[in-house]
């Protein structure tokens, strides 16, 4: 159901996804935890902007060094160590309640963020080396899954554990789950496939070939102006919750399910798509933002949640399509560097789209912002047709495979 046959056909990529299950899980659940320990802690909207910053700021840094290690180092190796360094990070939090030292919470999310931008370019890069080819599509798909998976059950059963119990045991449960992920990857740690592949270039020069092939620098395009609509859509679907429908926490609880939901969903249509992935990816680009502009009139709860779940039905496919051409057309000995400077960019659009965000929704109603960001999608939709229609594929695909 909904692609998970397909774990049978890839018993290595069945490893990396429970493996990442548990990973995200373990993060949703720590995610829960600072955000409510630093509430009990401070009550102060600055500590909690100066959290989110330490959130994504490690990804911009990082995200170009995970891609080095990748593409010189055991894959399998690195995400297991990523994994094990961060456990005591994700335990830190638990000295933070007892000592009620604020420092503490700063310091093990920055790490355990760390972890994780280091972690998703390697884990990016290892998937096309362990997946067959003509599975590509699908195995994207089961990655919208684990995002839907994470979303719908680790920010609900964080919620309930936090309630009903106490705050610190999500700690453990971090802890615990970057264990068991880390026990997974060990069983790769012999896989001769994901040994480093030669590399042809330096890094100056894999940054140049980002510039230099027409559909790389498309990408570049792309991973430069959607993280902008995504990140405002973050802020906005948690305003429409709580000041348009006063559904307080559990309505943000119910629209961050929906939103998982439309992920899930769109795992499911992953094995009927065959080749145009580009054209698809950008058609739901269109659609995002025409779900947005619904969005907007919305006049009942239930009628956001199902339109929220359409939004990221959509978004989840343009996601499959678009990682699917990037896994296709990578130069394996390159994969991770170029993936890790794409992630950069991609964080660092959405790390000042949230800030944005913030200040737009002091002129804007959360209905207007949605209005707006639909109009902001539809356009970008215009800007990547003229854009890929200006790339002659096989000519960008012969040049990459140069570095092959």
């Amino acid at each position: 159901m909904l692609g998970f046959s397909l774990l049978k056909e890839e018993p290595q990529y069945r490893i990396i996804f429970w493996s990442s299950v548990l990973n995200k899980m373990g993060g949703r659940f720590a995610q829960v935890g600072s955000f409510a320990l630093l509430y009990l802690l401070t009550e102060s909207g600055m500590a909690l902007g100066i959290l989110m910053a330490l959130l994504v700021l490690p990804t911009i840094i990082l995200a170009p060094l995970s891609g080095y290690l990748a593409d010189r180092f055991h894959k399998a190796k690195l995400l297991f160590w990523t994994d094990m360094i961060r456990m005591p990070f994700a335990l830190l939090p638990l000295w933070a309640a007892s000592s009620e030292q604020l420092g503490l919470l700063y310091v093990s999310t920055f790490m355990v963020a760390s972890g994780e931008a280091i972690y998703r370019p390697i884990r990016f890069a290892i998937i096309p080396d362990i997946v067959q080819k003509k599975n590509i599509a699908e195995i994207n798909g089961l990655e919208q899954n684990i995002v839907g998976i994470t979303l719908i059950f680790g920010s609900l059963m964080g919620g309930i554990i936090a309630f009903f119990v106490n705050t610190e045991v999500l700690f453990i449960f971090h802890g615990l789950f970057l264990s068991a992920a880390a026990i997974f990857v060990w069983r790769l740690m012999k896989t001769d496939k994901l040994v480093h592949h030669a590399t042809k270039s330096s890094d100056n020069a894999n940054v140049w070939l980002l510039i230099q092939v027409a559909i790389l620098r498309s990408f570049v395009i792309v991973m430069l102006l959607m993280p902008l609509a995504n990140g405002v859509d973050n802020v906005i679907v948690n305003l429409i919750a709580l000041d348009v429908f006063d559904k307080g926490d559990l309505g943000v609880g119910i629209i961050y399910a929906a939103l998982g939901v439309g992920f899930v969903l769109s795992s499911w249509i992953a094995q009927w798509l065959r080749g145009k992935y580009i054209a698809i990816g950008i058609s739901m680009i269109l659609l995002e933002g025409i779900g947005h502009l619904l969005l907007s009139q919305s006049v009942f709860f239930v009628q956001a949640v199902l339109i929220a779940i359409f939004i990221t039905f959509v978004g989840g496919i343009s996601n499959i399509c678009f990682d699917s051409v990037l896994m296709r057309i990578l130069p394996a000995s390159n994969r991770g560097f170029l993936f890790g400077a794409l992630s950069m960019l991609q964080n660092s659009s959405m790390g000042i789209a949230m800030i944005g965000a913030g200040f737009l929704m002091e002129w804007l109603s959360p209905l207007q912002g949605s209005l707006f960001i639909g109009v902001i999608y539809i356009f970008f939709t215009c800007i990547f047709l003229l854009v890929f229609n200006q790339v002659n594929i096989r000519r960008s695909i012969r040049q990459l495979r140069q570095y092959g």
